[in-house]
């Protein structure tokens, strides 16, 4: 016995038109068409994010840290911190996060940079 699909082509047609218009956007744009979409079919929301995963095209959101801004790994920071600092600093990731942070906004300050210049 064959098993019924969830969605049509046509449903699927929709959803890659509907989601394709926004892939590029904010989160919280996408997040409306996923809802839209899940609206339009009488499907949950989560049903419709696994579809558009299983097809490819789902966006995660983008991962935030604690203090809203854009979550950045320890190790990229202290590389970031190794290239601003000029010198090898080994034990660079056994500060925390706001350690590593806090370092390479003094170094910039005492050589005069700002954050917009910084370019990674």
């Amino acid at each position: 016995m064959a098993k019924t699909p969830n969605y049509t082509a046509e449903q699927e047609a929709v959803m890659v038109e509907m989601y394709g218009a926004v892939i590029d956007k904010s989160d919280a744009e996408r997040d409306a068409v996923v809802q839209e979409l899940a609206n339009m079919y009488g499907r949950k929301v989560r049903s419709v994010r696994a579809k558009l995963s299983n097809m490819k095209l789902y966006r995660a959101k983008t991962p935030v840290a604690k203090d809203g801004e854009p979550a950045v790994r320890k190790d990229v920071l202290a590389n970031e911190l190794v290239k601003v600092a000029g010198v090898p600093l080994t034990s660079a990731e056994n500060l925390t996060k706001v350690d590593i942070k806090a370092l390479i906004q003094v170094i910039k300050e005492a050589r005069g940079e700002s954050d917009e210049s910084d370019e990674s």
